[in-house]
């Protein structure tokens, strides 16, 4: 609960200097949601990096460690209507409740699910205006997604990581897809990576290589 806390206090210190308007987080054991608006893009990237380096390094110094603390590089995803907006926030705010961890979004201290419901803290009627134009109504479709929405979200988002991951490989080793296929070596050094060092499914890897999943 405490890095916890330290990850949140370097959220809300350094998004002013980043034009950083920080509309939702949900903050859990391994990994946070954020729901950034920004004018500028760039911007976002630089505010992530600076929050994550100072944060692994306070982790690492406090537990006596050294390397990553996150499994993988953050990525972004851009929201372009309000109704995937509405899908994203209550997304984020039901993490908790998918993760057993608490049995209702409201018990949960380390997300704006509170703040948001009651219009107060970090969620204020000029950023509401903005987006919704009317805030009358948003309150009641935000509480009324239902839970086959937030499943297909949750499996979009897995796979948009693990592509990034795969990606990521590529371009550390400078190879392909094609070239792991077809090179023992590489095959087996891939399928560690991604399978047991960063946790991925092996019906994921196997599916990319085009295999029978007893072969990852």
């Amino acid at each position: 609960n405490i890095d916890k806390e330290q990850y949140l206090s370097l959220l809300l210190r350094h998004k002013e200097k980043f034009e950083i308007i920080l509309l939702a987080y949900c903050i859990m054991d391994n990994h946070a949601h954020l729901l950034i608006y920004t004018d500028k893009i760039d911007e976002m990237s630089k505010y992530m990096r600076v929050v994550n380096s100072m944060f692994a390094k306070e982790y690492n110094r406090a537990f006596n460690r050294v390397g990553y603390v996150f499994r993988d590089r953050f990525n972004s995803q851009y929201i372009n209507n309000k109704e995937y907006l509405l899908k994203c926030l209550r997304y984020i705010h039901m993490n908790p409740v998918k993760a057993n961890m608490v049995v209702r979004p409201e018990e949960y201290k380390y997300s704006t699910y509170n703040d948001f419901l009651k219009n107060k803290g970090i969620v204020d009627d000029k950023v509401i205006n903005k987006i919704f134009d009317d805030k009358n109504n948003y309150l009641e479709k935000f509480t009324n997604i239902s839970n086959e929405e937030i499943e297909v979200m949750d499996v979009d988002r897995e796979q948009k990581n693990f592509m990034v991951a795969v990606g990521k490989y590529i371009a550390d080793n400078k190879t392909d897809i094609q070239n792991i296929k077809n090179d023992k070596k590489k095959f087996k050094d891939f399928c560690n990576c991604l399978i047991i060092e960063k946790q991925y499914k092996h019906t994921q890897v196997a599916e990319l290589l085009e295999c029978d999943i007893e072969k990852v």
